[in-house]
């Protein structure tokens, strides 16, 4: 993992961001085999399409 600083004439800086998924009516749906897994599998697939950097993926139940 590489900090990449974003330089302007007044400002520097290092945005990171924190996502948090919660689930519909907040259902264990991570207790289901195999869906969080899957769940894995799609979002690391689609930050690398958007060219996003995952620093950490968890799921808790």
């Amino acid at each position: 993992m590489k900090n990449e600083y974003k330089h302007t004439k007044t400002t520097v800086s290092l945005i990171n961001y924190h996502f948090v998924f919660c689930p519909r009516y907040r259902r264990k749906i991570f207790n289901i085999q195999g869906v969080e897994e899957r769940f894995k599998e799609l979002t690391t697939a689609e930050c690398e399409k958007q060219g996003i950097e995952i620093l950490a993926l968890e799921c808790h139940v």
